[in-house]
């Protein structure tokens, strides 16, 4: 498969320098040489699609490819099928920066579309602005995201930031102020914890305790023996679905009715199913609308999407990749090219501002790649995910 996605690819440097240096002798002989037009536009993609995290790669994956199906049913964008080309890099920051500059060399994209997790991000971020390749929709809420002006780095999602506020105003609101907070012990842990911290420091909250469980969260149960005993009113998961699991296990025995909260990363979806009713009240903050429900257009949208892809089911993420699709499209519209480049992509994402999309709205200027900053607070219950 992956040898034919070679051969359906643009001409290759090599041969595209041969086809220049035999131009002028084959004008001489007052013959033609016709270089093929580019029938596609190729899109390059590298995600966790193997390892702990795959759950997340596949559903980013069902939900921009659902979005990407139907566009190119509907003929494509300004008269060419879009191609998407993907790589596993199994959440390996290493491997990530391996896939995409193979991506650049072989297949010359146009773009980067939905990079997943903070230390992969982090690692692409440089390789991104080498390879001046515009990477659009980038799974990373952290501050290097937008830290300043990145020219070729279009987040779509809101930032951690925005999701701690808003979990930290709502306990002051309800009037909880003794947080404990669980980190996995991982990049994203550490970085989530150091936001929510910041936050909680920032809204006159002093009084917490810290504990870290491992990164796949088999040490829980000792865990949450040790924060029972400081009788903590709310709890912060700093980690990622695959520790929030068994976490959130031992909160439904060793710590019932304590309210808790973790950001977007904690998959609900997956969540729900492997902890059979345990994740009941657990506080999920969420940067895209429930993909359950209709209250946006675009959620319409998105499910008669996925239902005609017949692959994935809908959740948070596949509706992020559906969304981070949705915005490349239309930034490849605005370059009025049937072969755009990425330096014309750029240009024109940075016309959109502000782009609503049926609902959600992104922003995007040559000063600053704001992307969204939609936040709401979700909760776990009986039946599924509630406001």
């Amino acid at each position: 498969m992956k040898s034919a996605q070679r051969r359906l690819s643009r001409p290759s440097s090599h041969r595209v320098k041969i086809l220049a240096a035999l131009s002028p002798i084959v004008a001489m002989l007052g013959l033609s040489l016709a270089v093929p037009a580019f029938s596609e536009i190729i899109v390059g993609r590298s995600l966790p699609l193997s390892g702990a995290q795959t759950s997340y790669g596949t559903a980013k994956q069902d939900g921009a490819d659902a979005l990407i199906a139907r566009v190119n049913r509907e003929g494509g964008v300004n008269g060419q099928q879009i191609r998407v080309v993907t790589m596993d890099d199994g959440y390996v920051p290493a491997k990530t920066v391996a896939n995409l500059k193979q991506l650049a060399d072989e297949q010359r994209p146009v773009a980067f579309l939905g990079l997943f997790g903070v230390p992969t991000v982090a690692a692409a971020l440089p390789v991104v602005a080498e390879l001046k390749i515009p990477a659009v929709g980038v799974t990373s809420g952290t501050a290097a995201v937008r830290a300043g002006y990145l020219r070729y780095v279009f987040p779509v999602r809101g930032s951690y930031a925005d999701e701690a506020r808003l979990i930290v105003s709502h306990l002051k609101v309800i009037g909880l102020t003794k947080v404990a907070i669980v980190q996995q012990d991982i990049p994203f842990g550490q970085a989530t914890r150091d936001i929510f911290v910041a936050e909680l420091t920032a809204a006159g909250i002093t009084t917490f305790t810290e504990n870290k469980v491992t990164a796949t969260g088999d040490n829980a149960a000792t865990v949450l023996a040790t924060i029972k005993q400081s009788q903590p009113q709310a709890i912060f998961l700093a980690m990622l679905s695959n520790a929030a699991i068994p976490v959130v296990r031992e909160l439904s025995t060793q710590l019932r009715g304590v309210s808790s909260y973790a950001f977007s990363p904690v998959d609900t979806t997956l969540v729900m199913k492997q902890t059979e009713g345990a994740a009941k009240g657990l506080g999920v903050t969420q940067v895209v609308p429930i993909p359950s429900g209709a209250s946006m257009l675009i959620v319409r949208d998105y499910r008669r999407d996925l239902e005609a892809l017949k692959r994935g089911e809908p959740s948070f993420y596949s509706l992020e990749g559906y969304l981070e699709a949705a915005v490349l499209v239309e930034g490849l519209r605005r370059t009025g090219s049937a072969s755009p480049n990425p330096e014309s992509l750029v240009k024109a994402l940075e016309t959109m501002n502000p782009y609503e999309m049926k609902g959600f709205t992104v922003r995007y200027s040559p000063r600053a790649h704001e992307g969204s900053r939609y936040v709401d607070l979700t909760v776990i219950g009986k039946n599924g995910v509630m406001h």
